[in-house]
């Protein structure tokens, strides 16, 4: 194979991985959907000259089928909630958190735990995250989610949303 259409194929593959990865989770589901939407809480605090240096992934495992997923949650001052992504419907278990650094200097593990559930073409609120950022601390608090806290939510700040128009509330009963 020549190296031009070496090249041009490592371009087009590139190309394709890159746009994959950088899907919309919050799209509205269509017809068929399979997947639901995982989506937390937020509560961000920064103080002084202070800014946001994680992003955090979260591991999830599929109790049906031992399948782990690893999505990646980006946190901003003053919203009220963080897509974490979509999952196929089913019933899951956190596994863990990892602390990012946005500049890449860094990783740290966290234990996370709690089940929750999945449906097809709605959205899951399961946790919220409190953020607190000083210049010199950094606090992360990860606490479950009531049903009706979630369902407020919900209905204040998604449902009416151009970015999650389509999706539908996922209660745990």
């Amino acid at each position: 194979m020549s190296i031009v259409k070496a090249l041009g194929l490592s371009t087009l593959l590139a190309v394709l991985v890159l746009t994959g990865c950088s899907s919309n989770p919050t799209i509205a589901p269509y017809m068929g959907e399979d997947e639901g939407m995982l989506v937390f809480s937020t509560d961000i605090i920064v103080r002084g000259e202070a800014e946001l240096e994680y992003n955090y992934i979260f591991s999830t495992e599929n109790l049906a089928t031992g399948e782990i997923f690893r999505q990646r949650m980006t946190v901003d001052e003053g919203r009220t909630y963080a897509v974490v992504g979509r999952l196929p419907a089913g019933d899951y278990r956190f596994v863990k958190r990892e602390d990012i650094r946005r500049d890449g200097r860094g990783i740290r593990l966290e234990d996370i735990s709690g089940e929750f559930s999945v449906a097809a073409g709605e959205i899951t609120l399961p946790k919220h995250i409190m953020v607190n950022k000083s210049v010199l601390t950094r606090s992360v608090e990860i606490t479950d989610l009531s049903d009706s806290e979630a369902r407020i939510l919900f209905d204040l700040q998604l449902a009416d949303n151009d970015d999650f128009r389509g999706w539908r509330f996922h209660g745990a009963n």
